[in-house]
């Protein structure tokens, strides 16, 4: 279980939120943009509405092994930062279950179809992504994997933040170039 923040840079508000191990910061920051077209009345969506959601830098607070933990890390983040709780804020439309977003699970006839198939098969499945534990997991090596994962993928949002501001930088070089460029054409009639 992580802990996160969102910073709203242009209010500087501190939004602190939790996910489950397997749902990086940036992927829950997506479900909450992409429950905005709900309509769910909440001043964080009010917020991500009014300013986009490139006005928000997302970062990991913090791993927690166990429930105690996370209210524990949860708790010292809305200190630190004087924070907004996300917890509690619907990333889906009121009423719906959890059994309504569950797969639909497959009728006996295919599942058996399925089981005779794969084990009369040799042909493996496809590779299975190694599944990064968080927390403590007992092995340095895991550790060091872990945060360095964690590392690169804070690299590759930095980079392409980096990029997306040369890209404006250019955009507005150009703009500007364009109006002296005709600011001084009509000083000359």
């Amino acid at each position: 279980m992580i802990v996160f923040t969102l910073v709203n840079e242009a209010t500087d508000d501190v939004w602190v939120g939790t996910a489950r191990e397997d749902v990086s910061p940036e992927a829950r920051f997506k479900q909450f943009q992409d429950a905005l077209e709900l309509g769910i009345d909440h001043p964080f969506y009010r917020d991500l509405k009014s300013f986009g959601p490139e006005a928000f830098e997302v970062s990991l607070f913090a791993v927690a092994e166990d429930p105690t933990e996370l209210k524990m890390l949860v708790e010292e983040a809305l200190e630190t930062y004087g924070g907004k709780s996300l917890a509690g804020i619907r990333t889906v439309r009121p009423g719906t279950t959890k059994a309504s977003l569950a797969p639909k699970p497959k009728s006996r006839s295919a599942a058996v179809k399925t089981a005779s198939a794969s084990v009369n098969s040799r042909v493996p499945a496809k590779p299975v992504k190694e599944k990064l534990a968080s927390g403590r997991t007992g092995s340095a090596a895991k550790e060091r994997k872990i945060k360095e994962a964690i590392e690169a993928e804070k690299a590759a949002i930095a980079a392409a933040k980096a990029k997306r501001a040369a890209e404006e930088a250019a955009e507005m070089k150009a703009i500007l170039a364009g109006l002296d460029a005709r600011g001084s054409t009509l000083g000359k009639r």
